[in-house]
C-alpha cells in the first residue's frame, strides 16, 4: 500500500508517516519511508510518504498513492494528482476543500479540542487513517508513538491518536 500524507510545515506530516512506518515495521511488514519538504519551516508544503508491503519493495517514492491524507490545501494541490483513480483521499475538512471524492474529518479542531494543541493534529489524522485503513494494528502504532514523540508528550500525542482513531470508527 502507497500512502501519502500531505500538508505545511509545523503540521507533523513527516513524522505522521515516520510513526506509521515503524508501526508497520513492528509488525514484520516491509517498509519505505520518504519525505519532501520546502525550505520554509513552516508554512511550506510537507510530504511524507510510505509504502508498506508484505513483499520487498522495489519503488523508492510513492508513485500512485492508494491513500493521500492531505491536512492542508496547499500540501493537496502540490500532490493531488498523485492518488491513484479509485484511491482514498482522506481530508482535513475545516483546510481542504478538494476537486474529488474524500472522506475526513476537522483533524485540526479535533486536536484542539482534545489535546489544546492543534499541533496534535498530525496524531489525530494517523488514528483517522489507521481506523479507516486497517493497514497496522492500533497498539502497534501506540508503541511506535512511544517510540518517537519527543519524551514527556507520549500520552498527550497518544490521546490524539485515539481521538482520530475514535473519529475514523464512525
Amino acid at each position: 500500500m502507497q500512502i501519502r500524507f500531505a500538508g505545511i510545515g509545523g503540521q507533523g506530516v513527516v513524522l505522521a508517516g515516520l510513526i506509521l512506518g515503524e508501526a508497520a515495521a513492528i509488525e514484520g511488514l516491509n517498509v519505505l519511508q520518504a519525505q519532501d519538504y520546502s525550505s520554509a519551516s513552516r508554512g511550506g508544503h510537507s510530504i511524507a510518504d510510505v509504502i508498506i508491503s508484505k513483499e520487498p519493495i522495489y519503488d523508492v517514492i510513492v508513485t500512485k498513492a492508494d491513500v493521500l491524507v492531505a491536512l492542508a490545501q496547499l500540501g493537496y494541490n502540490t500532490v493531488k494528482d498523485s492518488l491513484r483513480e479509485g484511491g482514498l483521499l482522506i481530508v482535513d475538512t475545516d483546510l481542504v476543500k478538494p476537486d474529488r471524492d474524500y472522506i475526513g474529518a476537522p483533524f485540526t479542531r479535533l486536536a484542539e479540542e482534545t489535546t489544546g494543541l492543534a499541533l496534535t493534529v498530525n496524531m489525530v489524522a494517523l488514528g483517522y487513517l489507521v481506523a479507516r485503513s486497517g493497514i497496522v494494528k492500533r497498539e502497534n502504532v501506540e508503541e511506535a508513538i512511544r517510540r518517537h514523540v519527543p519524551k514527556g508528550t507520549e500520552e498527550i500525542n497518544i490521546r490524539a491518536f485515539r481521538a482520530g482513531f475514535e473519529e475514523g470508527l464512525k
